[in-house]
């Protein structure tokens, strides 16, 4: 019987590629983050060095989260550009309302910056529960935590020297518009308004109420350019495609965030990613370049890979394989070290990959000191030229080419 093969994901290659610029190229350097003690934050009650999961940068700010909290963390990197400390505390409950008050887990995916806001989003995923002295009855239980519906943007203000700080409002000054925190609306609910958006789409609704790593609704990538939101999806997978939901953010006269109608009349849109069956675990867009962190859907052990796409347009309703090529691939290490979170960062007048790790094995961590190593990683410059051959042509069909890309 003949098999449906999905060819592979093409990598990048050049006619003179050096071993540095090898996919499976090592770190290039690292970056400790270095945390306060728990007892000297607010609304934190897990090491933050055990669990980041996501990252972003500006100056020499790198922002992160803890999943299991609803607060910023910012450290400072040094001027050597291998230690990153200082670390300030910001409660996003001192900005928002939120429905499950300061403390409430949000499980923060998402962190992105751009046009002076930091913005923020949670998985807006339901989560099963693990089997403890119920055994599988405690598994048939499946939760919501309302603070995880959270998508939002606080302002930051620049204090100099490369130091940003996130801040409820920012006046107006010298003609310059003043700027507030703003939040799409929610509650206690799991039917917020993007999960209940969702919901009716033909393709992700029946994966709403699936749990996380189930294949169920699960945001963990964002990136942000002028008023465009791009929720990229751990799930669900669909077709071996991941989904990027594209968002045009407009702020109402009540201060909240409501994603305004799209030409489709609808107030999203949906793009699919032929990532090989891999899912999002994290976006970095810059220019016209979006980098994809790609890793697996459930738990299991599985490629984690940083992806391509150069000249990158989000109103294209579906990106194949030969339009994207794979930049670098991280090692795969069995229980530990799954790559969350991604950004780039300018260190000695060069921008490198930043990368952060859940489940970090016990080298990157050290609690008595608080720290956390991240890697750094040269970015490939070189020439897309796909690896993978042309799909078959349906009957009566016409052959398609897998495109190639030039990378810049």
């Amino acid at each position: 019987m003949a098999k449906n093969r999905r060819p592979r994901l093409p990598a990048a290659q050049a006619t003179a590629i050096d071993k540095s610029m090898a996919l499976d190229r090592s770190r290039s350097g690292t970056v400790d983050l270095t945390f306060r003690a728990i007892d000297e934050l607010a609304h934190v009650h897990d090491p933050i060095w055990e669990d980041v999961s996501a990252l972003a940068v500006i100056g020499r700010s790198i922002f992160c989260t803890c999943d299991e909290t609803a607060t910023i963390e910012r450290v400072v990197l040094d001027e050597a550009g291998t230690n990153a400390a200082g670390h300030a505390n910001f409660p996003l409950g001192e900005a928002f309302e939120l429905p499950d008050g300061p403390s409430g887990e949000m499980d923060i995916e998402g962190l992105a910056i751009a046009d002076g806001y930091l913005w923020i989003c949670g998985s807006h995923s339901l989560k099963r529960d693990d089997p403890e002295e119920g055994g599988l009855a405690d598994m048939e239980d499946i939760d919501w935590d309302p603070n995880r519906g959270f998508l939002g943007r606080v302002p930051l203000i620049d204090r100099g020297d490369g130091v940003f700080e996130p801040v409820a409002t920012i006046d107006a000054l010298d003609g310059v518009p003043g700027r507030r925190a703003a939040m799409v609306k929610m509650s206690k609910s799991s039917k917020t308004p993007i999960r209940k958006m969702l919901a009716k789409d033909a393709l992700i609704g029946p994966f709403v109420d699936h749990p996380c790593k189930e294949n169920g609704l699960d945001i963990e990538g964002l990136a942000v350019q002028g008023d465009t939101v791009l929720l990229g999806l751990r799930g669900p997978v669909i077709g071996g495609h991941a989904m990027i939901v594209r968002l045009e953010m407009q702020e109402t006269g009540s201060g909240t965030l409501k994603p305004r109608k799209l030409e489709n009349g609808q107030r999203y849109q949906l793009q699919a990613v032929d990532l090989d069956g891999q899912a999002i675990r994290d976006l970095e867009w810059r220019g016209d370049r979006l980098l994809i962190l790609t890793g697996a859907t459930t738990d299991l052990e599985a490629m984690q890979s940083v992806v391509l796409i150069d000249d990158y347009d989000p109103g294209r309703p579906v990106y194949p394989a030969g339009l994207l090529a794979r930049i670098l691939d991280l090692p795969v290490i069995r229980g530990s070290d799954h790559a969350e979170g991604l950004a780039t960062i300018g260190i000695g007048g060069q921008d490198r990959l930043l990368v952060a790790y859940d489940s970090p094995q016990e080298t990157r961590t050290d609690a008595a000191r608080r720290r956390l190593t991240t890697d750094l990683f040269e970015i490939a410059e070189a020439a897309a030229q796909s690896d993978r051959p042309a799909p078959a042509a349906k009957k009566g069909g016409k052959k398609r080419k897998a495109r190639s890309r030039q990378h810049a």
